[in-house]
C-alpha cells in the first residue's frame, strides 16, 4: 500500500479519489466495483467502504440498490457552491487572524510550501490536494470544528474543478495565489485577512467559469454579474455579511 493509506479500504478511497478527481472516471459515470477491486487488488468490503466514505465527502451519489455513479456539477451547483465558500471561509479566515496559535500559523506555512514544492514539479494533482490542506490549515485556525468541518467538505467539491483549471492554466503560480493570505494571518490582521480570501474566492470562481463552462456563458456578461453577487453582499447597516457573522462568533 501507498504511504498514509494505513488499511485496504484506505488505499482504496485514495486510488478512486484520484480517479475521481483527475477526471480518469468522468462525472455521472458509473462505478464498476469489479474493475476497481483488480486495480487496488483488494476484495469488495474495502471497496465499499471507500465508496461510503467518497459518497460522504459528495463525491459519489449511490442509490439504495443501485449502482454508484461520480457526482455530476452544473452552472448554477459552482456559483451556489462559490456563494458558500465565500460566507463561510471568509469569517473563518477572519476567526483564525485573532485566534490561531503559533503552531496552527506554523501548520499554515508548511501547507504553503507543500503547495509549492508540488507546484515547482509540476504535481498538478500533488498540488490540488495540498492546496486543500491549506485551505483546511487556514479555517482549523479559527478554533471552530463545525466551520472546518463544512469548509472541507465544500472545498471537496470544489477538487474537480480546481484539477481541470490547474492542468490548464498551470500550477506554477498556485502557492503565490495564497501568500497575501498568509501574511495578513501572521499580521494577526482579521480584516487585511478577510479581504484577501474574499479576492481569492472570488478571483478563483471567475477562472472556474471561464474554464470548466467557458461554452456555457458568456465570460463578458455573466462573469461579471455572478462575480458582483459574491463579491461582498451588504446588510441594512453596510455590514457584510460575512464580517456580521464573525462578529456573532467573537
Amino acid at each position: 500500500m501507498p504511504p498514509g493509506a494505513r488499511t485496504k479500504a484506505d488505499h482504496a478511497y485514495q486510488v478512486l479519489r484520484k480517479m475521481i478527481v483527475t477526471g480518469e472516471i468522468p462525472a455521472g459515470e458509473p462505478i464498476d466495483e469489479a474493475a476497481l477491486m483488480a486495480i487496488v487488488e483488494s476484495g469488495r468490503t474495502p471497496v465499499r467502504e471507500s465508496l461510503k466514505r467518497l459518497e460522504q465527502e459528495q463525491f459519489v451519489v449511490w442509490p439504495p440498490h443501485k449502482t454508484p455513479y461520480v457526482r455530476s456539477m452544473s452552472l448554477d451547483d459552482v456559483h451556489r457552491l462559490y456563494e458558500a465558500r465565500m460566507l463561510m471561509e471568509v469569517p473563518a479566515a477572519s476567526l483564525a487572524a485573532s485566534r490561531a496559535t503559533s503552531g496552527q500559523i506554523q501548520l499554515i506555512q508548511q501547507r504553503q510550501e507543500e503547495l509549492r514544492r508540488a507546484a515547482e514539479v509540476g504535481d498538478v494533482y500533488g498540488s490540488i490536494e495540498a492546496d486543500h490542506a491549506l485551505h483546511i490549515a487556514i479555517t482549523e485556525g479559527s478554533n471552530n470544528k463545525f466551520l472546518t468541518e463544512a469548509v472541507d467538505r465544500l472545498n471537496c467539491r470544489s477538487l474537480r474543478l480546481w484539477y481541470v483549471a490547474h492542468e490548464r492554466v498551470g500550477v506554477e503560480k498556485a502557492a503565490e495565489r495564497h501568500q497575501e493570505i498568509i501574511d495578513a494571518l501572521r499580521k494577526n490582521a482579521p480584516e487585511s485577512t478577510a479581504r484577501a480570501v474574499r479576492d481569492h474566492i472570488r478571483t478563483s470562481y471567475e477562472r472556474q467559469i471561464k474554464i470548466n463552462f467557458e461554452t456555457l456563458v458568456d465570460p463578458s456578461t455573466n462573469i461579471g454579474r455572478l462575480s458582483l453577487e459574491l463579491a461582498a453582499p451588504s446588510d441594512e447597516k453596510g455590514s457584510t455579511r460575512a464580517e456580521s457573522a464573525t462578529r456573532l462568533c467573537q
